[in-house]
């Protein structure tokens, strides 16, 4: 295809979506499966809308909305009802949604309360206890219900009083430069000790706010809550294991997608806010597909440090710009030091309990990102980690064989076996540390998670392979026997698969809602072997993890005609039916010939990528503070909005 004609078709597939990828369909009103329920957010209703403030609706919107259910097979129910449902002792109806209101607004008691009786429908209010005894100073859209009259809807056999907590709907310092984060979500840094709040300490402040709200509603409304719904829709796995101690039955978020009764701990709401009915509708119909075309771009942290921390500052602050003028939404950022490039890691920007950290500097640059409504995942490895104790380091290096000897393993990174548990439970307290002390939207797992076919032979390793394949399995490699090697292969792909997901696990303990990306080397699309060269397996990459990264580099991987290499990868990704969940990551250095790609040369790439079906796209490396590549160029393609998948 000649470069004009490229243009054309990237034109025409800016202004009709449709014709992006033949996986391109539009998407269907979501059907609601046995057990599931729409749950609706809402906060102030007041007779005459206010002007900014996207939260509060008026009356005459919420008469409207509540007349459009009403209408449209939409069944209303109550949260005993979901509770009931989920403990066996009747089902829920199709299309059952529930209403809710936060914190309380007087027009809750005057308006909704009234109005939803007469159609006969339940709703839930979600009460800040502190709220009620201190109203906020803050200039709020009306004034706030007080205990009596909570006590007076409470006792309509169609409301449930649930708790908003009793003083955390609020924001607190939780990192050493001073960013705030919801109460719930992050752990609290005192400026005056210096001091990371521990788990049990987090433990012991939550456990205090349940315990003072519950004596409140004891005493003020009759009973403990039984429902908490949590502020800004933030929580941690411990909130809810601590929750549930506590009595709670039911959580409430903020995410957007059906409730199901399986999963009454994580139950997603849909916030409702200040738009026409055809927008409401929309959502109401779509509650499970909020779509977006992925633009992403992995950034360097070491490029960004520096000694002083206000110049840091400023250098992310020069980054920042560049994205937010580029309009991608998705950043991968390094949450680990590579000063010397080796991909070995012996520090991180993040405060932990296992490496040096050489600046905390990452939870400020995730949250100044994020803030520009930007989502940033943590990049880091799973095993190329050098710790402090170097006897831990020699002792579960992953081993190779030469001429028929073990050896610690000379591959580009040095990784410590999967295999063994006190990796696993290192690492992991490494991971949890990220997750805890930092608020973030993924994670990115780096590159190192291969295996090569003459790896791993530590003692570990092959105690794990006796014992899955059979003590009388021969380790052989592709040359000598290739089925072994394929069989051993894909156990090895298992295993790191495995791994992660240990990792993974440890990780939503803390950060439920987050996802999770894998880096995947090229060649698995395009050789069908190459599985026994690294335990890589593109299909197992997209049952597994929520997003593969492809690393789309044809520098690297010596392609001749980087366009028709493209193009292959592309269309193996499509056969697998993995588009909407592959991320194409092009290559913007060229590490081989130290130099920077072109950026018309990338340019191109890009739209190589899309023109054969490829919908995401991120590129790496990149630098803010030398405009390379060339931002002028590049956001030809890394600013488009267009959504394949949209409805």
């Amino acid at each position: 295809m000649c470069k004009l004609h490229k243009l054309l078709l990237i034109a025409l597939l800016a202004l009709v979506p449709a014709l992006a990828t033949a996986a391109t369909t539009k998407v269907a009103p979501t059907l609601f499966k046995d057990g599931q329920f729409l749950v609706l957010a809402y906060h102030s209703v007041v007779l005459r809308p206010i002007p900014g403030d996207k939260y509060t609706i008026t009356q005459g919107q919420f008469a409207e909305q509540v007349d459009y259910l009403n209408t449209h097979g939409y069944h209303p129910v109550s949260v005993q009802d979901i509770l009931d449902a989920q403990a066996g002792k009747k089902k829920l109806p199709n299309k059952a949604v529930l209403l809710t209101f936060d914190d309380a607004y007087l027009s809750y008691y005057d308006f909704v309360v009234p109005f939803l009786k007469q159609y006969g429908f339940p709703s839930m209010l979600a009460v800040v206890g502190d709220f009620i005894e201190n109203p906020p100073s803050k200039v709020l859209p009306e004034k706030l219900m007080n205990w009596q009259q909570i006590k007076e809807v409470a006792k309509s056999p169609l409301v449930e009083v649930a708790s908003h907590t009793y003083n955390m709907h609020k924001g607190i310092q939780y990192n050493s430069i001073g960013n705030t984060g919801p109460a719930v979500n992050v752990r609290m840094y005192s400026t005056q000790n210096k001091h990371y709040e521990t788990e049990q300490e987090y433990r012991q402040r939550l456990q205090e706010d349940f315990t003072h709200q519950n004596k409140l509603f004891e005493s003020h409304v009759g009973f403990k809550p039984r429902i908490i719904v949590w502020p800004f829709g933030n929580h941690t796995g411990i909130s809810w294991d601590i929750a549930k101690n506590n009595g709670f039955r039911m959580g409430f978020t903020l995410v957007w997608g059906l409730g199901d009764i399986t999963n009454l701990a994580e139950t997603p709401r849909l916030m409702v806010e200040s738009v026409p009915i055809k927008d409401f509708i929309d959502n109401v119909l779509y509650p499970n597909h909020k779509p977006t075309i992925i633009r992403a771009v992995q950034v360097d942290l070491d490029l960004i440090y520096d000694k002083s921390i206000e110049q840091m500052d400023k250098n992310l602050g020069k980054l920042i710009d560049r994205l937010y003028a580029m309009k991608v939404n998705t950043v991968y950022l390094q949450a680990f030091a590579d000063t010397d490039g080796d991909g070995s890691v012996d520090s991180v920007y993040f405060h932990n309990r296992q490496l040096p950290v050489r600046s905390d500097f990452f939870s400020h640059a995730a949250h100044q990102i994020r803030i520009r409504g930007i989502e940033v995942y943590a990049w880091i490895p799973s095993l190329s980690f050098i710790f402090p104790d170097k006897a831990f380091n020699k002792m579960y290096r992953i081993q190779e064989k030469s001429n028929g000897k073990n050896r610690p393993s000379q591959s580009w990174y040095k990784r410590l076996t999967p295999f063994s548990k006190d990796v696993q439970e290192k690492v992991g307290m490494l991971y949890e540390d990220l997750a805890a002390y930092s608020q973030i939207d993924g994670i990115l797992f780096q590159d190192d998670a291969y295996l090569t076919d003459h790896e791993d032979f530590h003692p570990d390793a092959i105690h794990a392979y006796q014992a899955a394949l059979g003590k009388s399995f021969s380790l052989k490699s592709d040359a000598e026997d290739s089925a072994a090697a394929l069989k051993w292969g894909k156990y090895k792909t298992q295993a790191l698969i495995d791994y992660t997901k240990g990792l993974m696990r440890i990780v939503k303990h803390i950060r439920p809602e987050i996802k999770f990306a894998r880096n995947i080397y090229a060649n698995m699309l395009i050789n069908p072997q190459a599985e026994a060269w690294f335990a890589q397996n593109y299909k197992e990459f997209l049952n597994n993890y929520d997003e593969v990264i492809v690393m789309a580099y044809p520098r690297m991987e010596k392609a001749n005609k980087p366009a028709q290499w493209l193009t292959k990868m592309v269309e193996n990704v499509k056969a697998h039916n993995g588009l909407e969940k592959t991320i194409f990551k092009l290559q913007a250095y060229d590490w081989k010939k130290k130099r920077w790609v072109g950026n018309e040369a990338l340019l191109e790439e890009m739209r190589d990528v899309l023109v054969a079906g490829g919908v995401h796209l991120a590129y790496y490396p990149d630098n803010a503070l030398e405009n390379k590549p060339d931002i002028s160029t590049i956001k030809l393609e890394m600013s488009r909005q267009t959504d394949p998948f949209a409805r």
